[in-house]
């Protein structure tokens, strides 16, 4: 991905995986660094707010995250939408009434809009809050249902705690990986 940034150095997709790569990675201040430079090029893109945002949280300041994640939020233009990375935030901020509010929030979508797809999000808050079973009943929901990013959720760093428990060998299966 670097030699790709390196031949199209503008191209704002190839940066933004970069930073994903580099978080996948665990290299928390070269994801910071790529964010950086990617919200010098588009300082209100919500995806590039939002990598800044996982790669400070995930560095230990989910303070800091948070407040990203509100300008995340704030951007969607939509009281229902962009919830994710805010509730996890409010979760490891000890905000447990916010991100609960945030799973409120994201319910009330799927009832309104039963195509939308919600239940990788109540994973990732729940996860947040540090209940590890509603977590794992989501991560399961996305997979009978077929949707959401389960991947993300198992392996993206920020996740890793799931490991440890033994329903993650469970999901991995189910999930194909």
């Amino acid at each position: 991905m670097e030699e790709a940034v390196r031949l199209d150095p503008l191209s704002l997709v190839i940066n933004h995986f970069l930073g994903n790569v580099y978080i996948f990675a665990e290299r928390y201040d070269d994801a910071l660094g790529q964010a950086d430079k990617l919200l010098e090029m588009e300082p209100q893109m919500r995806s590039n707010i939002e990598l800044k945002g996982w790669a400070i949280g995930m560095k230990g300041d989910w303070q800091g995250a948070l407040t990203l994640f509100e300008e995340v939020h704030r951007l969607s233009g939509h009281p229902l939408k962009g919830l994710m990375p805010l509730g996890c935030a409010f979760g490891r901020t000890g905000q447990k009434e916010k991100a609960l509010e945030c799973i409120r929030k994201l319910e009330q979508r799927q009832a309104e809009e039963p195509d939308s797809v919600v239940d990788a999000d109540l994973a990732a808050i729940w996860y947040g809050i540090d209940d590890l079973n509603k977590t794992f009943y989501h991560i399961d929901q996305c997979i009978k249902k077929r949707t959401g990013p389960v991947t993300f959720i198992l392996e993206y760093p920020v996740f890793k705690e799931l490991r440890k428990d033994p329903r993650y060998e469970d999901v991995r299966r189910k999930s194909g990986l």
